[in-house]
């Protein structure tokens, strides 16, 4: 990029009196626009919140007249491959190198927690940087636990015997969204992972033969039938949706939910009293687990920076103030969800759900597990989720679930139209 004298206070070579203007599809977005106000006094920054992105955006790239940063999510979101495609969106691997917003001694990669930016990177180049890390395990009420004198398994067969106990106890052990089984799948594909480590799902999101019969998934998808074999499903979960399942979950009739940590967001107004929500990691199967520590954390809400933006050296160090701590602090503290900014959220006064989150996550450290195929692949996703929900309703056998979604991903491999992404 080209741009006024750099250094290393200001690496882009910020114009201190271009504008910069932001629009952001949550109020956080903005965040960053008192740090930038502060350095470049003489700028001024316009930030506009709106749900409405593909409307108010789409004439405006078609024009070349995009703004300086977009942060692009929801309903109305910006394709992101589509503008990739059309080199719509700046290569963000320079930010990565430039010094901290706080500490010129270290890089903003550095600030980052390991393995979230992939999801960003398109043939191996960074086009969008996703900002929050959302945490997957298995929630529970911590009040109901202590009442009952039930412990947090730390492995599969200590799972299955507090099923057990849940079940003596009148509580659906297990419940997930059968309506929407992408959640209960999420679980089995992190099992999976544990169990064989980051290379099983890196084999299924680059498409390479067989990845879906690798005896690692092959393991953890019976191991959750196991769940349905001996009676651990709470009653009707197979047709309940997300918010059913949920309140389940809140009036203490089922046990343990799989899904992220939006959970407390979502169903904030009908959360009990000193409920104690919380979650806990999916236990390992047995001690050789190849990622005993290992979380499933995805990355969302992008950031880019368009290439026709009028003041992209502002919209680069905009990006370089919101990975500060002191930011991403507060956007953890007033959104009550955790940034891919490490250490951040350290030291906060957060709740038990977004504490217990933020645990496991510390805790991970390099175990971090992620995957894109269903994001790269849609069609894709959605057969993986279909199909585990028809296995735990007793529809298929295991091995028909392992050779539909492997059928699945075969299809895509061999479709020339679809665009293939890969991962290292």
């Amino acid at each position: 990029m080209a741009g006024p004298v750099r250094s290393a206070g200001n690496p882009f070579g910020v114009d201190e009196t271009k504008p910069l203007e932001l629009v952001v599809a949550e109020d956080w977005g903005g965040y960053g626009a008192a740090a930038y106000r502060k350095k470049y006094a003489k700028a001024v920054v316009t930030s506009t919140p709106t749900k409405q992105l593909k409307d108010l955006l789409e004439s405006r790239f078609a024009a070349g007249s995009p703004p300086d940063v977009v942060l692009n999510v929801g309903p109305k979101a910006l394709p992101t491959g589509h503008l990739v495609a059309e080199n719509q969106l700046e290569n963000l691997e320079e930010l990565l190198k430039a010094p901290s917003w706080s500490d010129e001694n270290a890089t903003i990669q550095d600030a980052f927690l390991p393995g979230l930016l992939d999801a960003g990177r398109y043939d191996g180049t960074l086009r969008a940087l996703n900002y929050i890390a959302t945490v997957y395990g298995f929630w529970y009420s911590a009040l109901l636990f202590q009442q009952k004198n039930w412990d947090v398994p730390t492995t599969w067969p200590e799972l299955l015997a507090l099923g057990t106990e849940m079940k003596a106890a009148g509580v659906g052990p297990f419940a997930y969204a059968g309506v929407h089984p992408y959640y209960v799948f999420e679980a089995v594909l992190t099992l999976a992972a544990k169990t064989g480590g980051h290379d099983v799902v890196k084999r299924i999101d680059n498409l390479e033969d067989g990845a879906w019969k690798d005896e690692s998934v092959t393991r953890a998808i019976t191991a959750f039938g196991e769940l349905a074999r001996r009676g651990l499903l709470a009653k009707g979960t197979t047709e309940l949706d997300h918010l059913a399942s949920q309140t389940l979950l809140m009036k203490s009739k089922a046990g343990l939910l799989p899904c992220g940590n939006w959970l407390e967001n979502e169903m904030k107004p009908v959360i009990p009293a000193n409920f104690g929500l919380s979650v806990f990691g999916i236990p390992p199967l047995d001690t050789s687990a190849a990622l005993p520590r290992g979380l499933h954390v995805a990355p969302t809400a992008p950031f880019v920076v368009p290439v026709k933006a009028k003041n992209p050296e502002g919209g680069f160090d905009y990006l370089r103030a919101m990975l500060s701590e002191e930011v991403a602090a507060q956007v953890t503290a007033e959104s009550n969800q955790l940034t891919v900014v490490r250490g951040a959220a350290d030291g906060l006064e957060i709740g038990t759900a977004l504490r217990s989150a933020r645990d496991l996550l510390t805790a991970a450290g390099d175990q971090v597990i992620t995957w894109y195929f269903a994001d790269w692949y849609p069609e894709l996703g959605r057969t993986a989720g279909e199909a585990t929900g028809q296995f735990l309703a007793g529809g298929i056998r295991a091995d028909e679930w392992t050779a539909r979604i492997q059928a699945a991903a075969d299809k895509v491999k061999q479709d020339h139209g679809v665009t293939k992404y890969h991962r290292d």
